[in-house]
């Protein structure tokens, strides 16, 4: 677990008002805005080596299983 997420629970489990959901908010945002750039990062490091058809390919077949597993919490 990253330090991030570690401090996002601590945050979490000291809300002892509504009022402090806002800031909690804020926090998961940055912390998944960051994430999705290191994600980006990682897929332009490794571009060169897969190249463009692997991984769209890979994108493909995450995004069927991410559908997949939408559909069966909407039964």
């Amino acid at each position: 677990m990253d330090k991030d997420l570690l401090h996002l629970i601590k945050e979490i489990k000291g809300v002892k008002s509504i009022d402090q959901l806002e800031n909690i908010k804020e926090l998961s945002n940055a912390i998944l805005r960051n994430k999705k750039r290191e994600a980006m990062m990682t897929i332009l490091a490794i571009s060169e080596e897969m190249g463009k058809e692997e991984i769209l390919n890979s994108i493909k077949d995450l995004s069927g299983y991410l559908e997949s597993i939408v559909d069966k919490g909407e039964k």
